[in-house]
C-alpha cells in the first residue's frame, strides 16, 4: 500500500472512529462496499449496514449484496438490514423530472434514518465519494439536507483507489463496473413504470449474460439504445456482423439517425452492429424500435 493511501485510509478509519456507531447505506456497489469493508476493519462493533430494497437497483449490485450476505444477515461480518422502499408509490418519482433523483434519494435514505434511529445508531453515511462532487447528482442534495455523511467524500477517495485497496483485500467486486439505479436509462420527462424497468433490466442482464461488462440499455419512448465500453464493442465487433446494420438504418452520426439520449457526440464516438441474434432477442424486450447500433457508453450522457 502506498504511503499516501496508507494515509487517507488513516485518515477515513480515525472519522468512522469519531462516531458512536454507524449505518451504511449498502447497495453492494463498489463505493459502498469499500466503505462497508473498512467499517468492518475500523469499528466492526459498532457498524451495521442497510440496502434498501427497490426495484431501481440494477442486478449486478443486487447479486453483489447476495454474495457478500452470510445466510442474508451479515456481511463483512456486519449486521445486514434491509429497509424496502417502493419508489413507484411515491409520484415525485414516477414523474421523472430533473429532481426525480433528489426525490428518490431522500425517500430511501429517510427509510434508512428512521430504521437507523429506531436502533440507537448516531449516524448515517453513504458511498459518494471525491469522483462524485463535479457530477451532476441531484440526490446529493437530499443527503446534505437529511445530515448523511460521505466519509469517502470528506477524506478524498476516488474509485480507482477503493477498487486498488478491495483487490489487495480479495473482495472480488473491485472489478465491477460502474452502476447506477435503472430510472437513469430513461429520460426525464418519460414517466417511470414498472414495465419500463423490467424491460431495461431484461435487456441488460440478456448483455451481461453474453459477455458485456459495462452497458447501458437506454429505453427512449420505447425505443432502446443500447451503450457499451470500449472493451465490450470490440467484443461485439469481433463477432464479424457487417459494419452495415443491413435494415436501411444510418449510423448513429450520420444524417437521419438516431438522435436518443446516449448517442455518440460531436467529437465521432464509435460504434458497432448489434449481432442479428442480439437484436432479435432484445427486440423482445421492449415495445418499440432496437437500434442497431451499440454506441459507446458516456457517463452521464442521460444529464444532457
Amino acid at each position: 500500500m502506498e504511503r499516501e493511501t496508507r494515509k487517507k485510509l488513516q485518515a477515513l478509519e480515525e472519522l468512522l472512529d469519531s462516531w458512536k456507531s454507524v449505518a451504511v447505506g449498502y447497495s453492494g456497489g463498489v463505493d459502498s462496499t469499500f466503505l462497508a469493508a473498512v467499517c468492518a476493519r475500523a469499528v466492526p462493533s459498532r457498524a451495521v449496514l442497510m440496502h434498501i430494497e427497490t426495484p431501481f437497483s440494477a442486478t449486478p449490485e443486487l447479486v453483489s449484496v447476495e454474495r457478500a450476505a452470510e445466510s442474508g444477515q451479515s456481511a463483512f461480518g456486519l449486521p445486514l438490514i434491509a429497509v424496502p422502499l417502493d419508489p413507484f408509490s411515491l409520484e415525485n418519482v414516477v414523474r421523472n423530472d430533473e429532481n426525480r433523483c433528489y426525490y428518490c434519494k431522500r425517500a430511501g435514505f429517510s427509510a434508512i434514518l428512521a430504521e437507523a434511529r429506531a436502533r440507537g445508531i448516531e449516524v448515517v453515511v453513504d458511498g459518494s465519494n471525491a469522483d462524485d462532487a463535479g457530477d451532476y447528482r441531484p440526490g446529493m442534495r437530499a443527503l446534505e439536507e437529511l445530515g448523511v455523511r460521505s466519509p469517502l467524500l470528506e477524506t478524498g477517495w476516488h474509485k480507482d483507489e477503493e477498487r486498488a485497496l478491495l483487490r489487495e483485500w480479495g473482495i472480488p467486486v473491485w472489478g465491477m463496473p460502474a452502476g447506477a439505479c435503472l430510472a437513469t436509462r430513461i429520460p426525464c420527462g418519460e414517466p417511470l413504470t414498472e414495465r419500463k424497468l423490467a424491460a431495461v433490466r431484461a435487456c441488460e442482464d440478456y448483455l451481461h449474460e453474453h459477455g458485456l461488462h459495462q452497458v447501458r440499455a437506454r429505453l427512449i419512448e420505447g425505443s432502446l439504445q443500447v451503450e457499451a465500453s470500449s472493451e465490450d464493442l470490440r467484443v461485439l465487433a469481433s463477432a464479424g456482423e457487417p459494419a452495415d446494420a443491413g435494415d436501411g438504418s444510418s449510423a448513429p452520426h450520420e444524417k437521419g439517425a438516431w438522435h436518443g439520449e446516449g448517442a455518440p457526440s460531436e467529437e465521432g464516438a464509435r460504434h458497432v452492429v448489434l449481432p442479428k441474434e442480439m437484436r432479435a432477442h432484445l427486440a423482445g424486450c421492449v415495445d418499440g424500435e432496437v437500434n442497431p447500433y451499440v454506441v459507446l457508453y458516456s457517463k452521464g450522457s442521460m444529464n444532457r
